[in-house]
This record gives structure tokens, sequence and C-alpha cells, in this order.
């Protein structure tokens, strides 16, 4: 052991074989010095100190009061020393100060006395500051106690100090690998690198970018992803090494101990530049001073504090710069060398206090290539997965379930140690091998008794352990691990309930970050994942609807998750199908009221389920389009038995649709505009929805032609809101209500709106492919995002403003961010600029009018239910399909009066597949009132066929009675008359444009 510094007897200013020769060729397991008082840990478990100023002991002397105990571990501060024994228990000596220990000359140190508090707690590491004190459990928990002024304990006392060691509660579930303490400071680090440090600040020493004293765990943001693999803290300095071999500092500089060439302090982690090209393996701070150790070149640097020779420079003067420390055989002044005859290889390096300590390596050559301290810790903590590699004997058995039982311990197994995998872990990465989780539980499934005794440790114990705020997103890997052995289990129910609850009671923050992991989770594990929520789900609800007495709570908290897993699916990089997530809820509905009323339940069954389909609302991600379509009628219907309101009844001329029925919907504003819609034309006698869905169809003619409310875009000839008023100021409001009037009565209306508009109703943020559809300006948007030169500025010429027209004519520039008419696009903004100019376009510059529209929008169409839909859908639903499957109009008709082998029913679907498209879909106009088909394809569009006139042959043409989507087909003698009638019939609509009225 070589040592250099404030030792026993005096000041060594050069590394020196100083520990006497009571250990020469012992294998030295630990050392620790603070305040004059060095301890050493041999490997056989004895322990011997050193005291400073004892001039009759200048080497060390066995310490006689572990006779009974091996020790593995000890850690010192300025008033205690921790004494960890090989078997897990901890033992505390008081110090004396040296002006007591002289006065009485007493051995300084106390008889050890046993932490009773933690001798069941299996601690696998301490460290100590001035006068605090801190342990790790092998299950994962930390313990504080001693002074808290600083709030170094990490517990919120109000600085009063705790003699019982306390646990740190805000770290629960952090999978901790080392713990370490300052002065008045400490510091936690997970397996995955994520530091968290509290206690004094005052020179920045917690890394914080700030001088303010941490009284909890706070997570050190700035080493996020670093690879922190080693942690060191002086007085009020603190340094990082990460396994790429760089070396972190911050905290007080005034000796120069960060290394910076500096004595100024740093409030944040700052890269030890002057070590560039060095690969450290191992850092040590004392308590003004740092060691760092290169393993590939052997050599020790050292800077800071220097008065007390701890640099082992010869010097006595403060270093600012990493320097080598020489260990090499050279004579001092007085003509003695140091009693090295070649230069020693170093195994590990130590420091405390104004000592500081490098251990020989018995093998020359054979040097670690991280540092051993970090090693054992990691060893020490038993992952779960490294216990399934285990043949499962008693101990094994045991230590699983304990793993199951600790948080801790779970969020610490199945690591991606590949690449350095888990030390990416972020609010974005989980850093788990999916793959190895599988493995694992297949390992598991095997021992049925096991199984079942780890599904009792996770609903018993850990479950009820999970925070709702953890301090480490490390503690969240949990969620994910647990749906695994959920899918191995056979009865997972009240495991799968207690989970759901676990994860619903997340603060959003953190439900957020794991709904992030779910998008990055690999296609099978998250398939996995959305089916075994769809099965609970639907099993839940059958049980439900069977029983309607029952409590849905489990139902409800199972689709909540559910839907959050189809909310993340599209970000996803290999997306799933939807299908994965849709339930047959109509089905399981109708076949639900068919078992009531065999088993003559009471009458208010079909209320009871129409409260329960209530409630499935909010969970969209169960319903495919068709049952959207099925849900929405049904709630409009409903909604209008509810309110028992006559129909809303318009009259239009055909000269003036829009004017008039603008008008006519202002004069019923008292009435509730989610009624059933009635129009008819002044002058004609007919109604029905036939003659309604041709207003519909009419209206939406006018309003894209006449340009006097919304602006028709020339390029893709799509209505949009204009900046200058309309004529009628509420005219977006009045359009709106009938918008939602089409919706809610089933018509069909092309109102030439593009999806921006519904993505908007559906709070859905438009993006820049909506204002590619609407205008030739996204798709140069587009080219400027893709263009490769470096001179955007030069090529484009543009800055973060917009260039608008006013009413009076005038050109005004609206800046897009705040001075943005002088910020020029570049290269590395123009994104930004795209964001901002679609979001101006899209929403900002007509935020006033998309109000008005969608106020009209929602009050004609009070059911929440349509907020179920996708854009893509609703959009559908209201401008109807134009997908023609024409085969299956013919496949769905029914008869009366005649039947499907009948001549004049094979003539007329002859005659009707001999049409070309375009009068196919005439006779559909005929037929229907528009010749665009319901947004649920024309399967559902059901035409009957029946003969009225069976006496009177060829006398009349077809007759359409569009509000039942029927046609009276007169008994033709010949397909050539059934032909000419047909296509008459479709050419006097075509001159109407629409459905001539005595063919309703």
């Amino acid at each position: 052991m070589l040592c250099w510094g404030e030792l026993g007897a005096g000041i060594q200013h050069k590394p020196g074989s100083q520990t006497g020769d009571v250990l020469t060729g012992q294998r030295i397991q630990h050392v620790c010095s603070r305040d004059g008082v060095t301890v050493f840990v041999l490997g056989n478990g004895k322990v011997y100190t050193r005291v400073r100023g004892r001039k009759r002991k200048t080497e060390p002397g066995l310490f006689p009061h572990f006779k009974q105990q091996k020790i593995h571990f000890a850690a010192s501060g300025t008033s205690h020393i921790l004494f960890l024994s090989q078997a897990g228990t901890v033992y505390q000596s008081e110090v004396k100060s040296k002006d007591t220990a002289t006065a009485t000359k007493e051995f300084p140190i106390m008889k050890p006395q046993l932490l009773k508090s933690l001798s069941e707690k299996n601690i696998i590491q301490v460290g100590c500051g001035n006068n605090h004190s801190l342990a790790l459990s092998k299950e994962g928990q930390l313990f504080a106690w001693g002074q808290n002024t600083c709030g170094q304990l990490g517990i919120d006392t109000n600085g009063a100090s705790q003699p019982v060691p306390q646990c740190v509660t805000s770290l629960t579930g952090m999978p901790v690998a080392q713990i370490t303490a300052g002065g008045e400071h400490s510091f936690a680090l997970s397996l995955s690198g994520a530091v968290f440090g509290w206690g004094r600040n005052d020179r920045g020493q917690l890394g914080l970018k700030d001088t303010e004293d941490r009284h909890k765990p706070n997570y050190v943001k700035l080493l996020e992803c670093k690879k922190t693999i080693h942690i060191s803290c002086g007085e009020e300095h603190t340094a990082v090494l990460t396994k790429d071999g760089l070396v972190y500092t911050f905290g007080a500089g005034s000796y120069g101990q960060l290394g910076h060439n500096s004595t100024k302090d740093e409030i944040k982690p700052r890269l030890v530049g002057y070590l560039f090209g060095k690969r450290v393996s191992q850092i040590a701070c004392g308590s003004d001073h740092t060691l760092v150790f290169v393993a590939s070149s052997g050599e020790i640097y050292s800077f800071g504090r220097g008065e007390n020779g701890q640099l082992g420079n010869r010097e006595t003067s403060d270093q600012l710069v990493p320097l080598p420390v020489n260990i090499t055989d050279t004579p001092d002044k007085n003509g003695t060398e140091n009693g090295l005859t070649t230069k020693p290889a170093v195994k590990r390096i130590f420091a405390g206090g104004n000592q500081s300590f490098a251990e020989r390596n018995d093998e020359v050559g054979l040097v670690p290539s991280v540092n051993p301290s970090a090693l054992n810790t990691l060893k020490k903590i038993m992952t779960l997965d490294s216990l399934l590699e285990k043949e499962m004997d008693k101990n094994t058995t045991k230590a699983i379930v304990r793993a199951f039982s600790s948080s801790q311990n779970l969020s610490g197994s199945f690591l991606d140690v590949s690449k350095d995998g888990h030390f990416n872990t972020n609010g974005e990465v989980s850093g788990l091998d999916m793959s190895a989780v599988y493995l694992g539980f297949v390992k598991l499934v095997k021992n049925s008794s096991v199984l079942e005794k780890v599904k009792n440790a996770v609903e018993d114990k850990l479950i009820p352990s999970l925070p709702q705020s953890p301090a480490c997103v490390e503690t969240l890997r949990v969620y994910i691990i647990l749906p695994e052995l959920i899918a191995v289990l056979t009865d997972s129910a009240t495991l799968t309930d207690s989970l759901n609850k676990a994860i619903l009671s997340l603060q959003e923050s953190y439900f957020k970050i794991l709904e992030c992991w779910w998008s990055t989770m690999p296609y099978y594990f998250f398939m996995r994942l959305v089916r075994s929520y769809q099965k609970e789900s639907k099993q839940l609800l059958q049980i439900t609807m069977v029983d309607t007495s029952k409590d849905n709570t489990k139902l409800l908290a199972s689709l909540k998750i559910l839907q959050a897993l189809y909310k993340v699916n599209p970000s996803r990089h290999q997306k799933i199908s939807e299908i994965n997530f849709h339930i047959p809820v109509m089905k399981m509905f109708k076949n639900s009221l068919m078992a009531c009323a065999q088993k003559l339940f009471p009458t208010n069954t079909q209320t009871i389920i129409n409260e329960i389909q209530q409630q499935l609302i909010p969970y969209p991600c169960i319903f495919d389009f068709e049952t959207k379509l099925e849900v929405l009628s049904l709630e409009t219907k409903t909604l209008r038995n509810k309110n028992s309101q006559p129909a809303l009844r318009l009259a239009v001329s055909r000269d003036r649709i829009v004017q008039d029925a603008l008008c006519g919907l202002t004069l019923n504003r008292s009435a509730g505009y989610f009624a059933a819609l009635q129009v008819q034309f002044i002058g004609e006698s007919c109604v029905g929805h036939g003659v309604s869905q041709e207003f519909f169809t009419l209206f939406s003619q006018e309003l894209h032609s006449n340009g006097q409310i919304f602006h028709c875009s020339q390029y893709s000839e799509l209505l949009w809101f204009p900046r200058k008023e309309p004529e009628r100021g509420d005219g977006f409001h009045l359009v709106g209500i009938l918008c939602g009037l089409a919706v809610s009565n089933g018509f069909i209306c092309n109102f030439h709106f593009p999806l921006a508009l519904y993505k908007k109703l559906l709070h859905v943020q438009p993006t820049l492919e909506d204002l590619k559809e609407l205008s030739l300006t996204g798709e140069k948007l587009q080219k400027l995002l893709d263009c490769e030169d470096e001179d955007v500025e030069d090529i484009y010429s543009l800055q973060f403003s917009v260039a608008e027209e006013t009413a009076d004519g005038q050109r005004v520039d609206h800046e897009l961010i705040p001075g943005g008419s002088r910020i020029a696009v570049q290269k590395h903004n123009r994104k930004q600029y795209v964001d901002a100019y679609v979001d101006y376009k899209l929403n900002t510059s007509v935020k006033d009018q998309f109000e008005a529209f969608s106020q009209g929008f929602r009050s004609s169409l009070s059911v929440p239910v349509v907020n179920i839909f996708h854009p893509e859908e609703l959009r559908a639903v209201i401008h109807g399909n134009t997908e023609y499957e024409w085969e299956l109009l013919e496949q769905n008709a029914k008869y009366n009066g005649y039947t499907q082998t009948d001549t004049t029913v094979r003539n007329f679907w002859k005659v009707f597949e001999s049409l070309k498209e375009k009068k196919k879909k005439r006779f559909l106009t005929f037929l229907s009132g528009s010749e665009r088909i319901p947004a649920g394809g024309i399967r559902g569009f059901r035409i009957t066929i029946l003969n009225l006139r069976r006496n009177e042959p060829d006398s009349f043409y077809p007759c359409a009675y569009t509000c039942h989507m029927t046609l009276d087909l007169p008994n033709y003698s010949s397909i050539e008359i059934l032909e000419e009638k047909l296509l008459h019939a479709i050419k006097f609509s075509e001159e109407f444009n629409a459905v001539p009225p005595q063919y309703l």
C-alpha cells in the first residue's frame, strides 16, 4: 500500500510504503480516512487503524473489537466511523475530537455499537459525511441518520437531526447501485446511471445549476445519459466517473480540486478537459483534493489542495490541473529512497481527508478496467434475471420471491446491457431488454409453486409499495415487466386489477412517460399487451352486461389503459392494426338484451344497458366504424325521444337555398337544433327524408359556388374560412348548425371542407399535410423542409412573418414569433418556421371564424358520441362516400310484389349493370337525393323494389320514394321499354340537377 499526505506521525509529500510492516503482504479490501483517523479493512475481515499524532504508534494497529465478525467495508466521518460486516450488519463507533483524546490520553475511536434497527436489513453499502450516515440494503432501500442541518439526510425534517436510521422514501423503487456522502451533501447512483443529490449546495456541489440546499433527492439532469458508474465526494466538491472514462467535477474549486485550471466554483457538472485522451477507470476525492487513475497507463493523476502533501508531488502548493503522481523510485533531497525497487502496478486508489492511498497489485499488469467498488456493488445487487439463470434450489426460490417483493430489485432487472442500452434510460426509453423479460418468465412458469409465490409477493408487497410520484423514471420499469408476468398466469384477474389501479394512480407526468415507453416497445410485446387488455375489457364488459348490478370500476380501469395504448399506437414506428383494439359492443348488447328478455328481467334493463353504453363513449378504441355509426344513430334517437321536441322545419326556395336556410335557422333559435329536421321547398307539397336530403345536396352546391361565406381555394376547390368577415356575420355559426344537423339526422352533405376542419372539431392539431390538401403553399413548405442546400436563407429569402391583405386592400405583415420580421429562415430553424406558418394559417388567423362554426356544430349535435370518430371518419359521415361497390346494391336489395327471379327484376339489373358510371350515380340521386352513398359504404345502402301498379304495365315511369329508399318498378313487358323508362327518369333528374318533384 502506497501512502502520501497527512499520515500517522507527520506529512509524506511523495508516495511511499508508510503502512508499516504489519500490513506487508496483506490484501487490503478498503481504506477510509477522515480528520487524522485512517481505517484499513483487510481481505480476511480484520480491521487496522492508525491515528495521526500518536508518536509511539506510527503504523496501523489491530482494532480489537471485531473478534467474531468479519468486516467488509468502512466509512469515516469527522465524528464517527461505520463498519459493515460481511454478514450485512452495521456497527458505529464514535470518534473523539483530537483535543479530547489528547487530554484523556484515550484511544479516540470508541467501541463499535451494533445498529439494531438495521440488523435485519442485509446492508450492502454504507457512507459517511461529516456528521451524517447513509446505508443501502440488498433490497434497494436507502437509510439515513445523523445531522440534517442542510437536508443531507434526504428526509424533510426541518433540519432536525435523526439518531435512528430513517428510510429515504422519495427514492423508493429506484435500483440504487451506489451511495456516497461529502461533508454535508449526499448522492445516490442508479444502476442505469441516474444521479440524485441532496444536502448542502452553497458551492454548487450538487450540480443542479444553483446554490440552494436540497432537503430531498434531486435528479441531476445534466448528467442524464452520461453513463455514470461512480461518484466520489469531497468536503464541498463532487467528482463523477462515466463508463467511457470521462470525469466531471462540480462544487468548490478554491484549491483547484475540480481540475479546470481555475479556483472558481462550478454549479454545473463540467468535463475535466485536461484528462482528454486518458480513459480514467477510478476516481477518489479527499476533503479538498482529487485523484484519478488511468488503468491503461497505470498512472495516477492528482489535483487540488497540496498543503499536507496529499497530491504526492513533493510540494505543498495547490495544483489546478491534473498532473501525474510520480510513484517511481527516485532519491529525495536527503538521498533516501521510498523503499521501492521497481515502479509498482496500481490496483486501486483511495483518498480521504488530507491523505491519499494506492493499493499495489500483486500481479504486475493486472489492472481492473472499471472501478472495483462499482463492480462489487453490482455483484451484491442480485437482479432477477441473474437469479432465474440458476437452478431453483430452496435459497434461489426465496431470493426470487424476495426480488419480486421489491420494486427496486425488479426495476433493476432485465436491463439492456448490449451497447450499454440501459444507460440511455430516460422519459422516452425504458432501458429494458424485453426478450430477456420474456425468457425469464418462460423459465419461471416451469415451476408452478414458485410462480404462485411470486404472484402473491407482487400482489401483497410490491404493488402496494409503488409510489404515485417516483423520483426516478427507472421505477416505472415495473409497469412494463409485470404485464409479462400476468401473461403467463392462468388466474391473473386480481393481480391485473391491482396493477391497473397502480398505473392509473400515477401522476400525469409519469403516466406520460409510461405512454412514451409503450410507444417504443418492440412490436410483439406491444401487440401482446394490447390484446391482453382487449381480452380483459371484453370479459369485464360481458360480466357487466349479464349482471348490470355489478360494479364496473374494473371495466373502466381496463378501458382507460386500452385507450391509452390506442392513443400511442399512431406514434409507433411499427403500428398495430386498430382491429386489435375493437370489441363487438353492439353484438354483445343485442345478445345481452335477448338473454334478459328470455329470463324476464326487469323492464329497465334496456335503460341500464344504455347507461353502460354511455360510459363506453370515452373509449372509442373499442368501436369499429360500423359500430360508431350504429351508436351515433342510437344516441341521436335516444336524445330526441328524451326531449320530445317537434321537428325543426325549414321552408326554402330552390332559387335561394343558402339564404333561406340560414334565415330559417335564425328564426328557429329557440328550438332545439338537435331535433329531427324536415325541409320543404316553397311551392312544392312533398316532404320527407328524400326532400331533406335533396336540400343538403343543393345547399352544398350553392355554398361551394357562391363564395359569400367561405373562400374556395383555386388549387384544391375546397372551402376554408376567409380572413374577411362575410356579409352575414353569423354565417359560420349557422353553417356549423347545418353541419351538425346533417350528422344527427343522417344526411349526406358534401360541404367540400378539408380534413383540417374535422381535425379541429375533434381537437386534433392540423399538420403540414392538411395545409398541402388545402393550398399550394403546403407543397412549397415541404420543398423548404426537403432542401439540402445550406444557403436556405439566400434561396428562399424568408422571415418569420406572413404577408396578408386587409379588408381595405392594405398589405400587413403578421409575425409568426415575437420579432419574427427580423429573424431570417435558415436551415437550422426552418422546421420551426413551417410549424409556426401552419399554425397561423390553420389556427390563429381563423380562430374567431372557426369558433363560431364549432359552437354551431356542437349546438345541433349535443351528444358526446361524435367524439368517438376519427377526423377522417367524421368527414365521411358528413360528406358521404364515393367508393361504389355496385354489385352489393343488387346483393342487398329487397323485394315487395316481386321475387329476385322475376323477369322484370332480372331485366332491371341487366339494364343497371350496362349503365356508365355517371348514369349509375344519377340513379342514386334519383333514388336517394344524393349521388354520394352513406359513410358505411354501399353495403348498408338497401334498396327495396316493389310493384304498386301490376295491372298497368308500360304506362308509368319508375317512381322513387326516397324517404324509404324504395323504387316502384312497373311490370314492363320488355327489357327495351324498361331501359327507355329508366333512362328517361335519369335524364329528367339530370336536367333538374336534382330529384324531380314528381318522382318523389
